[in-house]
């Protein structure tokens, strides 16, 4: 889904006259400004998207990266750029055996980057340059460091648990801050006020990988709880639980900045049924590929109601936070780690 452009109103100051000595602070208008782009591991598509001799193009944080998988099924992010003459290896550009060729001339270029193959001779001392690339929970991901330094963490295999059917795969295009879906999970208030749960709580727990959260409450009269385990500003799992309908659904939500106040967001959610887990996988297949659509329509319509708040907010570096709102003050402190001094 694309959400449509939403340009901020221009900088203004309202004019002043002597008459006006007395009067309180005239107040300046400003369009919300982009934050700084954190550092971490990012999505760059669904490990499914990309098929052995795939050649991507991705965009990420201002630019494009181009992702490829080899005929080994290694899957690869550089920049895009041939360093011979600067052909947009993303366009046109292919992939033999293991290497990257680009489509202009046909150097090719091995899994390290380094330039093995030129039409006319010895090739050149010349790389592509690469990013450090992982497959997880089913992703290609890349570390971004605005140092330049190494992975300092790791992301975990979180994919669901014995007993879940096939995750579903969710891409959408959203314009605001790219840590909104992972801060959403330790809004209480929210939960209440916007989306109709009641009788909320919420308890949070900081360590040094993840802040995990636990809300309970009602839906519809029905008591639900949801595990949420915050691993980055742009990365959660959660796992929600209606107890008396034997239902569960675990979803995993990365966002990857595209460019300033737009992000792409990307959500697979897995349900399981606790009566049918006796049932041979044969029958459950079937059974959970019509049961996980309802469950991304459940979800996705919870979300959609806070699409226009995300994309006209902005962020206030100090909030005036209000009762009930601690985890979501551990989480704004908590984040201020991803991101450069």
């Amino acid at each position: 889904m694309n959400i449509r452009d939403v340009r901020p109103a221009a900088s203004f100051t309202v004019a002043r006259t002597e008459k006006d000595t007395d009067a309180s602070p005239i107040p300046v208008i400003r369009p919300r400004r982009p934050m700084p782009y954190p550092n971490g591991w990012f999505a760059l598509c669904h490990s499914d998207e990309l098929k052995r001799g795939d050649v991507r193009v991705a965009p990420f944080m201002g630019h494009e990266l181009v992702v490829y998988r080899t005929a080994q099924g290694e899957a690869h992010a550089v920049e895009p750029y041939c360093p011979h003459l600067g052909a947009h290896l993303g366009h046109g550009g292919k992939v033999d055996g293991d290497a990257l060729v680009c489509p202009f001339h046909g150097l090719a270029f091995g899994p390290d980057g380094a330039c093995v193959h030129a039409p006319n001779g010895r090739p050149p001392h010349a790389a592509l340059t690469k990013w450090i690339t992982r497959e997880r929970n089913r992703l290609v991901l890349v570390w971004r460091d605005s140092a330049g330094q190494p992975p300092s963490w790791e992301i975990p295999e979180v994919l669901a648990g014995n007993g879940f059917g096939s995750p579903s795969q969710i891409v959408d295009m959203l314009e605001g801050y790219a840590h909104d879906p992972i801060e959403n999970s330790t809004d209480v208030v929210h939960f209440a006020y916007l989306h109709g749960f009641t009788e909320v709580s919420m308890t949070h727990e900081l360590d040094e990988s993840s802040i995990t959260i636990d809300f309970s409450a009602r839906y519809r009269g029905v008591p639900v709880s949801i595990h949420f385990v915050n691993y980055s500003p742009n990365c959660l799992t959660a796992t929600a639980t209606a107890p008396s309908l034997g239902v569960s659904i675990f979803s995993t939500i990365f966002t990857t900045p595209t460019a300033p106040l737009k992000y792409a967001r990307r959500i697979s959610n897995s349900v399981r049924v606790s009566r049918f887990s006796s049932l041979p996988g044969w029958l459950l297949k079937p059974i959970y590929s019509l049961l996980t659509p309802l469950a991304d329509r459940w979800i996705m319509e919870n979300a959609r109601q806070d699409h226009p708040i995300w994309m006209n907010r902005n962020y206030l570096t100090h909030p005036k936070l209000i009762e009930g709102e601690a985890a979501m003050a551990a989480f704004r402190r908590w984040m201020k780690h991803f991101y450069p001094e």
